[in-house]
């Protein structure tokens, strides 16, 4: 039996991510897990991870180029940092399944749908444990551990790092 502390925020929001980034960094420590998935419209996410994590292999999940700072996208770039886009991706996330996800928060269904693009993109291996982190408007609030697959019936949250009450 293992025993872990869930992080729960009084509530969603940008002001939890510095928290998010400092719990996911300590969790990827403990556990040997070396790629960090994460949701970024603008890239303030992006950012903040690229400083607290560059350790890590990052893979940054955007909606689209158009919203992303260009900023942040050549710092990506320079970092080796792997910035994708769901817009550009080809994939299905079943109704049911969304609604399932988001009864835990607009960040869970985030960290879920970003693992799938980036296994569908090819930019992740399939059936490895990663960290995802997301948020419910801007910013982080969500982390968890999952094992990566290209099909939302087969991904499977193994922890929860942190989420919003």
């Amino acid at each position: 039996m293992i025993k872990k502390n869930i992080v729960y925020f009084d509530a969603p929001g940008l002001e939890n991510t510095c928290k998010v980034l400092e719990l996911v960094k300590k969790r990827a420590k403990e556990t040997g897990i070396d790629t960090v998935v994460l949701a970024s419209t603008r890239g303030d996410t992006a950012k903040k991870a690229m400083e607290s994590l560059n350790e890590k292999k990052l893979i940054v999940v955007g909606i689209g180029r158009e919203r992303f700072s260009a900023d942040v996208m050549k710092a990506a770039q320079e970092k080796g940092v792997l910035v994708i886009f769901s817009k550009e991706t080809d994939y299905h996330y079943p109704k049911e399944m969304k609604i399932a996800f988001r009864r835990f928060g607009q960040g869970m269904k985030v960290s879920v749908e970003d693992v799938v693009i980036a296994c569908r993109r090819k930019v992740l291996k399939e059936g490895v444990d990663v960290i995802s982190l997301a948020g419910s408007s801007r910013g982080a609030d969500t982390a968890i551990i999952i094992r990566s697959s290209k099909d939302f019936s087969t991904v499977k949250i193994r922890e929860v790092i942190c989420m919003p009450r």
